[in-house]
């Protein structure tokens, strides 16, 4: 009876600390509270919203049941029912978060800088304003409609596609979108997963509007702030849980304990298509894209000069200059000088010559003494640091431990250090995280990318270029491998996207390691 009434009581104290610290549908958690959030809807009225074109809330179309928000079926016409809803206060800088639920063939969005003032239109429309895309993918026909997937879920309607590898939990169940608005950077996430980034007012973004539906609406999307609109489309659709943090100097999401003080670098191989066809052009973007600092694993026709000359004329750097295990062995001075002329300091190898997918000792020493050889002629002849780039194979096991293992073990400090590829750690079954803590001293370098969930790894150093995804959307916990090399000798982190997704798929990775904080 006594240990019954044990149970009870820890029951009992785990369902309090559970509400406690949870919010149930529809209310701020204690956290929640405190961090300034809001409510935009009880779960029992419409208080705080209206008509978008009207002064009191829809009469029809919308209604409030089961702690639910939902917009009634009108046959798929847009606003010919009640119409969209709008909050009555305007936004500027902020954090939304909200559930939705659609329904077969669904089509409805939540817009954000809705201005206040809209002339009332002639024959029912939806209001104006930047719209996060909600949307039945797989049955509606506006997903295959607009450009490269501009329309489907979690797009910015008719302007950015989301990541096409975003997590849906599809119709009939719950979603949850987040949007956030800091100083005209604006990001869409759909399940805690980031799938748009993109910063309001940018030439590229004037340059999205003008070859878009809204190319003829003056100023569309840039008004100082705006309304958040829930869209009625005429097909059910179902909200709760809406929750907005209005953002000032005291509360940004993105505090100053930021994981990452410095902007990552890139790794040329991500766009090696975009370098072969226009070397000065991908630069552009690059820089464009605020990242300055590139490992070279390829001069693309040119010389270490002609690049050096490039970079510099863009405010930019080449801090490491990757090579073949061919190249170190039969022209290490070559490999040398181009590494010093490109301004590098670091040289890496990412492959090992090895039988199929067969890794063997004899392979493991020859690489060992090859390492060190070169190692020492690039330290003491050129001031390089010669680093090897884990790459899936080299985690097969000898004896009671892998290749890797055996490679660290055996080249020399002085003149072998690492560079570690998470991807080709995780992949071959390895933790990133315990590898930095083995050899934190011996990591110099990091290429951070991302496995597409599902995916089962292998030891064979291969897999199809589409399993590359963009960081934060994988199956590797980033922020806990970013943490735990923060605490190691690493210098310099690069993104790497082998996809041919890359150029859309980078910005993402780019702000989401941004995002992460201590």
């Amino acid at each position: 009876m006594f240990q019954n009434l044990k149970i009870s009581i820890l029951l009992s104290i785990s369902i309090f600390l559970s509400n406690d610290l949870m919010a149930q549908d529809n209310q701020l958690s204690k956290a929640e509270k405190a961090g300034g959030w809001k409510l935009l809807f009880d779960g029992k009225s419409t208080t705080g919203w209206k008509g978008a074109f009207i002064t009191n809330f829809p009469t029809k179309g919308w209604k409030v049941k089961d702690g639910m928000l939902q917009v009634e079926a009108s046959n798929g016409a847009e606003s010919s029912n009640g119409g969209d809803i709008v909050t009555l206060k305007e936004y500027k800088d902020f954090e939304l978060t909200l559930d939705f639920k659609l329904t077969a063939g669904a089509n409805s969005g939540v817009k954000y800088f809705v201005a206040a003032q809209q002339p009332n239109p002639t024959n029912p429309r939806s209001a104006f304003g930047l719209e996060y895309q909600l949307l039945d993918d797989e049955n509606h026909p506006d997903a295959k409609l607009g450009s490269n997937g501009n329309r489907t879920i979690a797009s910015l309607y008719d302007l950015i596609p989301a990541l096409k590898n975003k997590t849906n939990h599809g119709v009939g169940n719950w979603n949850t979108l987040r949007i956030v608005s800091i100083k005209n950077h604006i990001e869409h996430w759909l399940n805690g997963v980031l799938v748009v980034t993109y910063e309001r007012g940018s030439d590229d973004f004037k340059q999205l509007i003008a070859t878009s539906k809204y190319k003829d609406l003056t100023g569309f999307g840039l008004n100082e702030k705006g309304r958040i609109l829930l869209q009625d489309h005429g097909n059910q659709v179902y909200f709760k849980n809406i929750k907005v943090l209005e953002i000032n100097d005291l509360n940004r999401p993105y505090p100053n304990n930021k994981l990452l003080t410095e902007v990552p670098g890139v790794v040329s191989f991500t766009f090696r298509k975009s370098f072969e066809k226009d070397f000065v052009g991908t630069l552009n973007q690059i820089k464009k894209m605020g990242i300055t600092n590139i490992e070279f694993s390829n001069l693309f026709g040119k010389t270490a000069e002609e690049i050096k000359q490039l970079l510099d004329e863009r405010g930019m750097k080449c801090t490491s200059f990757g090579v073949s295990y061919d190249d170190i062995n039969n022209q290490p001075d070559q490999v040398g000088k181009n590494a010093q002329t490109l301004g590098a300091s670091f040289v890496r190898v990412a492959w090992i010559p090895h039988d199929k997918t067969t890794m063997t000792i004899a392979v493991a020493q020859k690489a060992v003494t090859d390492f060190n050889k070169i190692g020492a002629l690039l330290k003491d002849k050129y001031n390089l640091v010669f680093c090897y780039h884990n790459h899936g194979f080299d985690m097969q096991t000898y004896q009671d431990q892998t290749f890797f293992d055996y490679l660290v073990k055996n080249t020399d400090p002085r003149y072998v250090s690492f560079e570690l590829d998470i991807l080709w750690a995780f992949h071959p079954g390895a933790d990133p995280v315990a590898l930095l803590k083995k050899y934190g001293d011996r990591f110099k370098l990091m290429h951070v990318k991302d496995l597409r969930k599902g995916v089962v790894g292998n030891l064979t150093g291969t897999t199809p270029i589409e399993n590359d995804v963009a960081v934060g959307s994988g199956q590797i916990d980033i922020r806990s491998v970013i943490k735990a090399a923060q605490k190691s000798k690493i210098e310099y982190f690069y993104l790497e996207d082998e996809s041919n997704d890359s150029m859309s798929q980078t910005p993402i990775s780019l702000a989401f390691l941004k995002s992460l904080s201590w």
